[in-house]
């Protein structure tokens, strides 16, 4: 078994960089970052009809129902454009490679969580393709999420608010022209009550951006550069996706988020424990929020360790804090310094009337927080349970690096 697992990690790694880079184009930085702000609104028409600012779709998932028929009708009305997805996704791979991973991946069904197994081979009946085509896909979502999240407290009432950008892509607007139609908001309810809400893509079946009512809020950014001489780390990525196929020792990092926001007991203080102590696949990212004064957290993680806990406190000036796709104590490249815009928008509000709406409207509309690969803007509030999320589209807007 394990002659075959060498043999196939490398064909593995080939067919994954043919999907996240078509026509071979290099992840090296093209273009450096514009100066200035624009705090305007945009009103581009989305091909699909929504305009930026646009609410996303609501979904309802109902967890007492079987996993393989909870995504359905989701997967009815959002077919056209998920298979589009994943065209583009594919298209530069070769048949021949494409079947033997499907083998490679049939073989390490039996090691994926049976609620992730069974709601993928749903959204793949639903979508008549391959499972093995689901589940790549919904591991390529883990690696790539590039976005901004901010946590911060209202000096007001002490509330914590909670917001992120998802910039999804990789250099590649028509890949995130095509996400902007399948993004969607989905209530998972359970037992007839709401038990959290999520922004995610349909098909899709972990979280990157979520909220439970009352408990706490998170969204993940993936680590994209580490070490002194910063270097991209999706390689790194592709490699430990590998792990997450073959072993039972790394877990997809949106899979876990996704089981912590199901559970009743979750609360701010339990969820960041354990999601800085549990073994990843991957490197990330996590913000979390809760529902009192000095709950909020970055959590820097590796695969097996966590690196650093950056929390909020107030009473010394930090009342927010600003997560892009770096380690927030080293300096920012020069092509992607989304940091210091949002930082410098969050200070122009002041904690005294910062909320969803002057987050949305002065911190994530504005250029480059707001840039030409931002699929959608989510602000949270578990502690007055309010949840929203909108289309973005601003081709005027800054390129993403």
């Amino acid at each position: 078994m394990m002659s075959c697992v060498v043999r196939m990690r490398p064909l593995l790694l080939v067919m994954l960089v043919a999907a996240v880079i078509p026509g071979g184009a290099s992840l090296a930085p093209s273009t450096a970052r514009r100066q200035g702000v624009n705090l305007e609104m945009t009103t581009h028409r989305h091909p699909s009809g929504r305009d930026d600012g646009t609410p996303l779709e609501k979904f309802r998932v109902d967890l007492d129902d079987p996993p393989h028929v909870r995504w359905k009708h989701i997967m009815k009305a959002n077919r056209e454009g998920a298979r589009a997805t994943m065209f583009y996704l594919f298209s530069s791979l070769p048949e021949t490679v494409h079947s033997e991973v499907d083998v490679l991946i049939s073989n390490a069904e039996a090691r994926l969580p049976a609620w992730a197994r069974e709601e993928m081979l749903g959204v793949a009946d639903a979508l008549n393709v391959t499972f093995g085509d689901v589940v790549i896909v919904n591991l390529f979502f883990e690696i790539t999420p590039f976005c901004t999240s901010i946590v911060s407290q209202s000096a007001a009432s002490g509330l914590i608010y909670h917001a992120r950008n998802m910039d999804f892509g990789l250099a590649m607007p028509p890949l995130s022209a095509s996400l902007r139609d399948i993004a969607i908001d989905v209530e998972f309810w359970n037992s007839g009550k709401l038990a959290f809400s999520a922004t995610t893509f349909a098909g899709y079946v972990g979280v990157a951006t979520g909220m439970r009512a009352g408990a706490f809020s998170v969204t993940a950014n993936e680590r994209e550069m580490t070490g002194s001489i910063p270097v991209p780390n999706i390689f790194k990525s592709l490699i430990n996706l590998v792990n997450v196929l073959m072993s039972t020792d790394a877990y997809p990092v949106t899979w876990a988020v996704r089981e912590l926001l199901e559970k009743e007991d979750s609360d701010f203080d339990r969820v960041v424990s354990l999601l800085g102590a549990r073994k990843f696949a991957t490197q990330m990212y996590l913000t979390v929020g809760g529902v009192s004064a000095g709950e909020g957290v970055v959590l820097t993680r590796g695969r097996n360790e966590l690196l650093n806990t950056w929390r909020i406190n107030a009473e010394d000036g930090e009342w927010f804090l600003v997560q892009t796709n770096y380690d927030h104590w080293i300096p920012m490249p020069p092509w992607d310094n989304r940091k210091a815009p949002a930082e410098k928008a969050i200070l122009e509000v002041g904690a005294e009337e910062i909320s969803p709406s002057t987050i949305y409207k002065r911190v994530l509309s504005r250029d480059p927080v707001l840039n030409q690969l931002t699929v959608y803007s989510t602000t949270m509030s578990c502690s007055e349970g309010t949840y929203a999320s909108r289309v973005r589209d601003c081709p005027k807007c800054s390129p993403f690096r």
